[in-house]
């Protein structure tokens, strides 16, 4: 009996062993985050026709096969609604600042989020540059337009993370990394209406020119 426990107890042992080797294995990550540089860094308010940007940076983690970062390749989608009207466009990627300049694509714009971008928004570092390890890194920033008739209301953009524009980032040995899904928050707010302004300008400008007059009244009672 007491040795079969042995057994027992080594075969456990082993076991952990090498699922603590595997988890191991498996830890590596590669996050997008998102800053807008005001308030939540991931979220904002926008009318509609207007447009914002936001710079992605990656925090980054190498384990199992992926034993640098070398470079990435990404694209954005409109996330929520999933359905058509697609109102957002991106209208410039730049990455002054950042160590991928070796763009994979040149983009022509606007790049339309129906649901996702056309073309490859990544980049590799450059030529005899060596790789990069465990780290946070800027990748670009990123312009992004809204259409003039996009209705009020809350809309989800993030990077694609599944299907043929699956995001991924590669190592100096070709492997690859599937990013996951990295949201960023918009809520259209309706553009004031003309008439709005209209009714203010004359609103003041009533006000002035009764302000005037008995300005001019009080003149004329002192003399």
């Amino acid at each position: 009996m007491n040795i079969m426990k042995k057994y027992l107890l080594a075969a456990a042992a082993t076991f952990l062993c090498s699922f603590a080797a595997v988890s191991s294995s498996s830890a590596q990550s590669a996050l997008f985050i998102y800053n807008d540089g005001s308030g939540t860094p991931n979220a904002g308010t926008y009318t509609a026709g207007s447009s914002f940007s936001f710079t992605i940076n990656i925090a980054f983690t190498p384990g199992g096969n992926i034993s640098n970062l070398e470079g990435l390749s990404y694209w954005f989608q409109q996330t929520s609604p999933a359905g058509s009207p697609f109102n957002f466009a991106i209208t410039l990627r730049d990455v002054t600042g950042s160590p991928f300049t070796d763009l994979q694509s040149n983009l022509t714009y606007p790049q339309n989020l129906s649901p996702s971008n056309p073309q490859d928004l990544g980049a590799l570092l450059p030529s005899g540059q060596s790789a990069l390890g465990a780290g946070t890194y800027l990748v670009a920033t990123i312009t992004v337009s809204i259409d003039a008739n996009a209705a009020p209301g809350s809309y989800t953009i993030s990077n694609t993370f599944s299907g043929g524009k699956t995001s991924v980032i590669t190592d100096s040995a070709g492997h690859t990394f599937a990013i996951p899904e990295a949201d960023y928050f918009i809520t259209v707010v309706p553009v004031p209406e003309p008439a709005t302004w209209t009714a203010g300008g004359l609103i003041l400008a009533g006000l002035l020119f009764t302000q005037r007059r008995r300005i001019s009244r009080l003149r004329r009672t002192a003399n």
